[in-house]
């Protein structure tokens, strides 16, 4: 098995809506926060070779959003999706699964491209995997986060594959609810290693301080108790790896 972390752009977020409940000046001793209060968040994918099978979790933001969405969020794309996978010897077209541990657009919905008329699948040969529950909350989702789901592209998609069904022995996944409605995170078990790739359960090191919580969770008192239990159950070393972090991508927990 091969892994490679992928970071793939960089957003901006308002730095004390993410870390709360932190000023911008206690945030500038562990991130760079900049004159107008905005902190810049990475996109990390991450990639898994097993055999000929290739998948890619979480393959970050689109290129064509709205051009409002992609000034608000100061989105920096330096290389593209087909040069970050060509450096690790793979083509999109070889890509054979996509994995989304939620439908939020920053870490999805590069698994898209703009075609005249049309949205196409980036990885035309993948299976397209999100979990049902998510997938159905999206449709309705409540108002607090309604404007972040890409949902509506999987319409261009002849099928889409649920994570309840996936089977392959190396990776299972885990079900939170604080953060949005059905996210997962995958754990991945390579040479017995368990890997742990956090989505925004924990998407920085700087929130395994369990005093810290994001403004952008659904339900922050929810994420924060979620955050706590799957701190203490981590009863050996585990590999963590950060969505989010610019400066540390992964990291070995406790």
């Amino acid at each position: 098995m091969e892994l490679h972390i992928l970071p793939l752009a960089y957003l901006k977020a308002d730095a004390e809506t993410m870390i709360k409940p932190l000023s911008a000046q206690e945030i500038q001793k562990h991130y760079g926060v900049d004159s107008e209060g905005f902190i810049r968040l990475g996109l990390n994918s991450l990639l898994i070779i097993v055999g000929k099978q290739v998948v890619l979790i979480d393959p970050g933001c689109a290129d064509f959003l709205p051009a409002r969405i992609m000034k608000d969020y100061g989105l920096e794309v330096n290389e593209s999706m087909e040069g970050i996978l060509a450096n690790k010897g793979i083509k999109t077209s070889q890509v054979s699964d996509v994995i989304f541990t939620h439908l939020h657009f920053d870490h999805g919905s590069g698994a898209f491209l703009r075609k005249p008329g049309r949205i196409a699948k980036r990885f035309p040969h993948a299976r397209y995997h999100v979990l049902k529950e998510h997938f159905d909350y999206t449709k309705r989702p409540d108002p607090f986060e309604s404007n972040s789901f890409f949902s509506s592209f999987f319409n261009y998609i002849d099928q889409v594959h649920w994570l309840e069904d996936w089977s392959a022995p190396w990776m299972e996944f885990n079900i939170y609810q604080g953060h949005t409605k059905g996210m997962v995170v995958p754990v991945i078990t390579s040479a017995g290693e368990r890997i742990y790739y956090l989505s925004d359960l924990i998407p920085m090191q700087i929130f395994l301080n369990q005093d810290i919580w994001c403004g952008y969770d659904l339900d922050p008192d929810l994420a924060k108790f979620e955050k706590r239990r799957f701190l203490n159950e981590i009863r050996n070393s585990g590999k963590l790896i950060f969505f989010h972090d610019t400066l540390t991508e992964s990291m070995y927990y406790p």
